[in-house]
């Protein structure tokens, strides 16, 4: 992996959401060389499996007293009160499962991404990385984006998933994934995190990759 994917992997976090979220962390995943297809029946039935697991566990309380999304909550209200009562992408899965909305089955690379987005209670995002040119920023968002995240050229994704250019396919070959981190999770146990995600990716799809949790 050469200087080139190094230059390619730089994510800015605007110092307006670090000033209200000290402890706000996003990672960034760069894989090359991979391959999507659809997910193997392991995956397949591990999600299913998970979600059916979910709905029974929330078939008889609230999200809002889960522990992970009043942190996700508290979060968004630090960020901008008027973010109060917003849902994450995280959020709007679990809102479909309590009701019986289970996720199909999209692709190996959505599929696993929805996965840990699950298992960790973070939002994960996946974007062909053909597409997006130059650093990444991430920044304040309006109304439903929350969080935003752009290249050189435009807005692309967000917290919210509202807004997400550039998602990948079969055709895919290299990929951006991106992990957004409960602020109380530490640096080292995102990096564990990243590791797990990133060992299960490249058993499926093959290739390489490089990681960094930033800031």
């Amino acid at each position: 992996m050469g200087v080139e994917l190094e230059l390619e992997l730089k994510l800015q976090i605007a110092p307006a959401v670090l000033k209200r979220v000290p402890s706000f962390k996003a990672g960034a995943v760069l894989y090359k060389g991979i391959e999507i297809a659809d997910s193997p029946q392991m995956l397949k039935g591990r999600l299913r499996l998970f979600q059916e697991s979910l709905f029974f566990d929330y078939a008889d309380r609230s999200l809002g007293d889960e522990p992970a999304i009043q942190e996700w909550q508290r979060m968004l209200t630090m960020l901008d009160p008027s973010f109060s009562g917003r849902q994450t992408s995280l959020e709007q899965m679990l809102t479909d499962i309590q009701q019986q909305n289970y996720i199909e089955s999209a692709d190996s690379a959505t599929d696993l991404s929805r996965f840990f987005s699950l298992k960790y209670s973070m939002p994960v995002h996946i974007y062909d990385a053909g597409k997006p040119k130059g650093p990444l920023h991430v920044a304040l968002g309006e109304r439903d984006s929350i969080i935003t995240v752009s290249d050189a050229g435009e807005t692309f994704g967000s917290l919210s998933q509202n807004i997400h250019h550039h998602p990948v396919s079969r055709e895919t070959k290299d990929a951006l994934q991106l992990v957004f981190f409960r602020p109380s999770v530490s640096k080292d146990e995102a990096l564990r995190m990243l590791e797990a995600l990133t060992k299960m990716f490249e058993q499926i799809h093959g290739g390489e990759h490089i990681s960094a949790v930033f800031p």
